[in-house]
């Protein structure tokens, strides 16, 4: 009831606010030659309805402009008319154009020009890094990912985004103004095809109060509208260069100094007016498969049979150098329509992705490739759903103001499981289940098949079930909109709100646990009903500690309230924000409110957990539960420009930002909670019931400066400090508690970051096109991830005393240096010799420092529980190998018919096929050896037992494939959980491509 009324109260308040999705061109219209200014001279968006009058002084400004590229005109009586074409439109910013119209007198027809892209832009106030879709259509590279990695300030490490040193949940990500940030892991939670983006902006910190939700940076995404007139585009790119079939993608061989790794993507477009100009579509789909997910330079297994007499299994070790099973398809559609009906004018935007692939990482007791080379048809199925869809609609009351309207949903689904049996989980460890599905292998009716032991490395059996099951399911209703006035030309006023209204599910099991339930429960169920050892179907398996919230026992879904209901958390904002554009000053000066429900428990003593949850039974104590509180915060944020000349420009930026960290850190299902507690001292995955938002502070300043009127840089430096990160911790129990100690969440890592961000933009120039970054980065901190402390916390010294260390070192995905160069050569549509017209080679360096870690020592494997290793140095003192990369694309365009050509290209990622080290041993520091084989006191005695066999084992399956460390950290540590560490970058690949435009 008070979170209903608070929202309504709002709602009542304040209008609902659009994030700024669109720009706006302003500039001047005067007489050619004297300089008046032509008053009442009109200027138009050619195609649209959109335009503006110039003033007394000859001023004019148009706003709500998609961002895109268009056409701008002007024209008044007795004056030729001017059109320049080529105007990039930003979202959020301003752009300048202005006139000079010449008289009538003149013997000339109407002037047209084609505008080069602005050096400098003197309405940013922060760094604002924008890559349109030629920027992205010219790069040698493909996937959001690494279109975001050449951005200044941006650091993309195992797979994941994180910005200027800050944790990877603290980055937000906008599409088309509303928020598709995942609220319970981070990262974003929409697929997105480059092939649909107008523009991608990133704002490494700096942002106006309209943005909220980050901590560290925002990604803006803003997809393609539909054009004046009809085009359609179908492209097809391979990494199959050689044309061979299926059955060889598995051979090894390299075809032209490169592996086949299965990679195929398809991409069709569609745009054009539907009704005159004032209807216009564009529509997207893409189809890609990918045998390898995340190629690695594996050089494949060929040890042969291999028998150990001990155990008396054997084992035909042969394994190609492209995975089996690890392969992902995925299919996309995107559109948006617009309606433009001046002065009402209607945009909707809708996108949707399904995916499956396979994981042989999941939470099975034999997890990994190798692991399953003799049952490669049962490896964990996973298949995620995810769209957004919404509607705008803008009213122009007149020049100077005009509001907008807007509703989303958006949706992410995700549903892990044994592909055979699927969600009937309570049946993966029966045996007349899993031979009704063609896997008749169990040794009992509840015991499956033995795992194959050859010389201590273990083999799931054909037709072993080695999945667990999980579901998930998060959706989201936001509700913007804007009011937007202008006052004379100086004063743009913004006013509004949003509200997220989010519904989270989760159901867990591991495969350890689903598979005893089955025994468990069948047993049970033959007991008589008046046995006093029988315990009940649901009792056994919330004994397990399933992890269930929104979803019941039977996978249906349930409302909120009590234990296990779904979490209903909302979010809501409002802001107030002035952008003054006076001459040579640009002031952007805002504040921003937010409130937080994150619609949660917690316990109402935590020092007795007993009054919530019964010790003996586990049961849920209602009156021992009570509300997490609300949190709300006030963030000024100020940022200004002055431009010294037309090609110098200052800009510095304050601001104050807080945001809800991720909601997985809060959440668990009561029967985790319970089974936690209640098992012991060690809880790798914990929760914090009431873990608060994360404030950070942020000074920005910069300037940018033209050099002649072919390139510009901008130096921009930084400094935030970062408090009320989570940590992990260990809570006490009182001496009368039955319970123990037990692991936590809570708030209190603190991170601080400086840094410099250098960029180079240069115009095309005699065929030459270069753009450059490097960022020079010092983030350093108390934890890296909630559970950095993790070993330190449950391995105490003594047995006892546990030591809570505030140690401040340089965070794990920190680059002090980082860098690219792009450089592009084109000959364009009119260049000689004619057989190079529409010809280029576009080349993409990239580079960076490496990352801290720690070597360790300590018994078994370092890499799977914290609490073996200790640091034989200050943590985080070591760096991995420096990275060097450097990707190529060569095209060529042909006239085929009329309007109809076809772009024809070849695209090489890791050109000179460099062997980058990501990651490392953490014992050794290298990637070649973990250091177990030559230690006397680790692997020396089971070589001296086992023998050669042994050893070329060791060495192909846990060095060599490094299963042993992907398992480690593919399915352990919680807060790493989003990512996909590999040892190496990306081997060379080489891609031919096909693009049919018309």
């Amino acid at each position: 009831m008070k979170q209903k009324l608070t929202i309504f109260i709002f709602l009542m308040i304040i209008p609902i606010l659009l994030f700024g999705q669109t720009g706006k061109i302003k500039g001047k219209v005067t007489e050619l030659g004297t300089g008046e200014p032509l008053i009442g001279a009109n200027v138009i968006i050619s195609g649209s309805s959109l335009g503006g009058a110039a003033d007394v002084n000859g001023e004019y400004s148009i706003s709500n402009v998609e961002a895109g590229v268009y056409e701008v005109k002007a024209s008044f009586v007795g004056y030729q008319s001017k059109s320049i074409s080529n105007i990039r439109v930003n979202a959020g910013l301003t752009i300048e154009v202005n006139f000079e119209l010449a008289g009538e007198g003149f013997e000339v027809q109407e002037i047209s020009v084609i505008a080069e892209r602005p050096l400098v832009n003197k309405f940013a106030t922060n760094a604002n890094r924008i890559s349109t879709s030629e920027d992205i259509d010219a790069l040698p590279v493909r996937g959001v990912n690494e279109i975001l990695s050449l951005t200044a300030g941006v650091t993309v490490q195992d797979n994941a985004v994180f910005i200027r040193g800050g944790r990877l949940d603290e980055v937000g990500y906008y599409l088309e103004g509303a928020s598709i940030t995942d609220p319970v892991l981070g990262g974003r939670s929409v697929n997105i095809t480059q092939d649909a983006i107008e523009e991608i902006q990133v704002q490494s910190g700096g942002y106006t109060a309209e943005y909220g939700g980050a901590n560290s940076g925002i990604v803006y995404t803003q997809i393609k509208s539909g054009t004046p007139y009809w085009n359609a585009s179908l492209e097809y790119i391979t990494d199959n260069i050689t044309f061979k079939g299926r059955s060889d993608r598995f051979d090894g061989e390299e075809r032209l100094g490169s592996k086949w790794y299965g990679y195929s993507d398809m991409i069709g477009t569609i745009s054009g007016p539907i009704y005159d100009t004032k209807i216009k579509f564009f529509g997207l789909f893409n189809y890609n498969y990918t045998n390898d997910k995340n190629p690695q330079p594996y050089p494949g297994i060929n040890l042969g049979l291999i028998n150990d007499p001990t155990t008396g299994d054997s084992i035909n070790l042969v394994y190609p150098t492209t995975p089996y099973k690890y392969s992902a398809e995925t299919m996309t559609g995107t559109a948006t329509l617009t309606f433009d009906f001046n002065p009402f004018i209607f945009r909707t935007v809708g996108t949707y992705t399904q995916e499956e692939d396979f994981d042989p990482f999941s939470s099975s007791r034999n997890a990994g490739n190798i692991a399953n080379i003799l049952n490669v048809d049962r490896i964990q199925k996973q298949e995620r759903k995810n769209g957004a869809f919404s509607i705008k609609g803008t009213h122009i009351i007149n020049s100077n103001t005009f509001y907008e309207i807007s509703g989303g949903y958006s949706f992410f689904m995700d549903e892990q499981f044994d592909p055979y049996l699927k969600d009937n989980v309570y049946l993966y460890g029966d045996s007349v289940a899993n031979a009704n599905v063609g896997f008749d292998v169990w040794k009992s009716e509840s015991a499956p098949p033995d795992l194959l032991n050859v010389y201590g490395f273990t083999f799931n059996p054909w037709g072993d079930i080695t999945s667990g099951y999980s579901k998930f399911k998060r959706e989201k209703i936001n509700l913007t909109g804007a009011l937007s006035m202008d006052f004379g030309k100086e004063h743009s006023i913004k006013l509004g709100g949003e509200v997220q209204l989010f519904t989270l599910r989760q159901f867990v099991i591991t495969n350890e646990d689903a598979r005893a339930l089955s025994g468990l429960i069948l047993t049970d169920s033959r007991l008589a009903d008046n046995d006093p050892s029988k315990v009940g179907r649901d009792q056994l398996i919330q004994g397990k500690g399933v992890n269930n919230y929104g979803y019941d026992l039977d996978l249906n879904e349930v409302g909120t309230g009590g234990p296990n209901g779904a979490k209903k958390p909302v979010f809501i904002s409002g802001y107030i924000q002035d952008k003054i554009e006076y001459n040579n000053l640009i002031i952007n000066a805002g504040l921003r409110f937010d409130y937080f429900d994150i619609d949660n428990q917690q316990m109402i003593d935590p020092f007795r957990p007993e009054k919530s949850i019964d010790y003996n039974t586990g049961e849920y104590i209602e009156k021992g539960w009570e509300d997490v509180p609300t949190f709300k915060a006030i963030s000024p944020r100020l940022g200004f420009s002055f431009a010294v000349t037309d090609q110098t420009v200052f800009h510095a930026q304050y601001g104050k930002f807080v945001q809800q960290t991720r909601l997985r850190d809060a959440y668990q299902g009561f029967y985790a909670t319970a089974e936690n507690l209640r098992g012991g001292f060690n809880i790798p995955a914990p929760v914090g019931f009431n873990i608060r938002p994360t404030r950070t502070t942020q000074y920005e300043v910069g300037f940018t400066q033209q050099i002649g009127d072919f390139a510009s840089f901008d130096i921009t430096g930084y400094y935030k400090d970062v408090l009320d990160q989570i940590v992990f911790d260990k809570q006490f129990t009182d001496t009368k508690s039955p319970y123990g100690a037990y692991s936590i969440l809570r708030n209190g890592d603190f991170a601080t970051t400086k840094g410099l961000e250098i960029s180079f933009n240069m115009r095309r120039v005699e065929r030459f096109l270069v753009n450059a970054t490097i960022t020079f980065n010092d983030a350093q901190g108390t934890g890296s991830y909630p559970n950095s402390n993790n070993g330190i916390v449950n391995a105490p010294l003594d047995g006892v005393t546990i030591f809570e260390p505030a140690y401040v070192s340089p965070l794990e995905y920190n680059n002090s240096v980082r860098g690219n160069l792009s450089i592009d050569y084109r000959f364009s549509e009119n260049d000689s010799p004619s057989w190079l017209q529409e010809f280029g080679i576009s080349g993409l360096i990239s580079f960076n420092s490496g990352h801290p870690f720690t070597q360790g020592k300590g018994t078994g494997d370092l890499e799977v529980d914290a609490r073996d290793r200790q640091p034989v140095e200050a943590l985080n003192t070591s760096t991995t190998p420096s990275i060097f990369q450097m990707d190529l694309r060569i095209d060529k365009t042909f006239n085929i018919y009329d309007k109809l050509k076809a772009n024809v290209y070849v695209q090489v990622i890791n050109l000179f096929d460099t062997k980058n080290i990501e990651n490392v041993f953490l014992r050794t520091g290298v990637t070649e050896d973990d250091g177990w084989l030559n230690d006397p006191s680790q692997g020396g005695p089971e070589v001296e037992s086992k023998g050669q066999n042994y050893v070329d084992m060791y060495r192909a399956i846990n060095l060599d494939y490094y299963e042993q460390w992907q398992v480690a950290n593919q399915t352990g540590e919680i807060g790493r959980n989003l990512t996909i560490p590999v040892f190496y970058g990306p081997p060379r690949q080489i891609r031919l491509g096909i693009r049919l435009e018309y």
